[in-house]
């Protein structure tokens, strides 16, 4: 493919400003690989790009950015016979044409406004948002979180004070980082618990499923579904361990729950207990039901739903909270 073809410009362009879309990025990373000329073509346009915003004033009129294209080319083929030197100054010149316009056309669609950091909080009740990529995230009470203002275009970072949950949108192309205290955790597409409210002086990282990178310092964990690592802060120590059957992890508001062949009476207990709700048996052999199964941070109503599926069980609410009833199990 030709270093200055149209298209692969025109998706570059869109790459720069964070607009491709997956099968786009698929198809610049082909082009990438065809030659070492093709990266280096695309690291001097990032280069640039990088520089070129801040100092711009918004365009008056739409920048022909085909026309500019037409007169690099041009002045490549009248160079082809000059020296190395000469050569590479084109080159350079000719990213400096392509980086100019796309930063200029983009800053005259965004205009004069700097982008702002997003911050989400929640005070008294948890509260759940979706992000602009896709991603789902629970914050606990007294938790909040500040998007970064480049916030999925190369990557998706952002930085978490508390605790939360996060169901992550799979997007092989811009990684999903978590920054909170020291620790970093990285990730494709997953969902992870991070808990720095439980106890403050340690970082609890959860996975209920895909898999998540922690890293603090120069130490690093690989986590599997199942699996959490716990950061102490004092120590700087980062140790890895397994998330036990029938366990909230890390704290009581979090609802990540393992139950095997579990008493529903305990199971019950531990669902009141996270969600802060009240919930009785109206018939007391129901307790002795054993549940096995997996929730991972389910609305409450949802939990109790797959419960009652469970055991043929009904569920009455009242002002006080829930109650079971049901034939119940010897």
């Amino acid at each position: 493919m030709d270093l200055f073809d149209e298209k692969i410009d025109e998706l570059l362009a869109k790459h720069l400003a964070g607009e491709c879309s997956p099968e786009e990025e698929e198809a610049i990373g082909r082009w990438l690989a065809e030659t070492p000329a093709h990266q280096k073509y695309l690291t001097e346009l990032h280069w640039l790009w990088e520089r070129s915003p801040a100092g711009l004033a918004p365009a008056a009129r739409a920048v022909d950015t085909e026309a500019a294209l037409r007169r690099v080319k041009i002045r490549l083929a009248n160079g082809s016979g000059s020296s190395l030197f000469i050569r590479r100054n084109f080159w350079m010149r000719a990213a400096a044409v392509l980086a100019l316009a796309v930063a200029t056309v983009y800053w005259w669609r965004q205009g004069n406004n700097t982008p702002q950091p997003l911050h989400i909080a929640a005070a008294e009740t948890a509260v759940t948002d979706t992000l602009t990529d896709g991603s789902v995230v629970t914050l606990e009470q007294a938790s909040g979180l500040t998007l970064d203002p480049a916030f999925n275009r190369r990557e998706r970072r952002l930085r978490l004070q508390g605790q939360a949950f996060f169901q992550v949108a799979h997007d092989t192309v811009r990684p999903f980082v978590v920054e909170v205290q020291e620790l970093q955790v990285r990730v494709v597409g997953t969902g992870f618990t991070v808990d720095n409210v439980t106890d403050p002086a340690k970082i609890t990282v959860a996975v209920t499923e895909g898999k998540v990178l922690v890293r603090a310092h120069n130490q690093t964990l690989l986590l599997t579904p199942g699996e959490q690592a716990v950061y102490d802060r004092p120590s700087a120590a980062l140790t890895q361990s397994s998330v036990l059957p029938g366990q909230t992890t890390p704290g009581k508001t979090n609802r990540l729950f393992r139950f095997d062949a579990t008493p529903l009476d305990t199971v019950v207990r531990q669902v009141a207990e996270a969600y802060g709700v009240q919930i009785t048996f109206k018939n007391k052999s129901l307790g002795k039901c054993r549940l096995t199964a997996r929730y991972n941070n389910l609305p409450l109503q949802r939990v109790l739903e797959l419960i009652a599926d469970s055991f043929s069980i009904a569920i009455e609410k009242s002002i006080s909270g829930y109650a079971l009833d049901g034939q119940g199990c010897e």
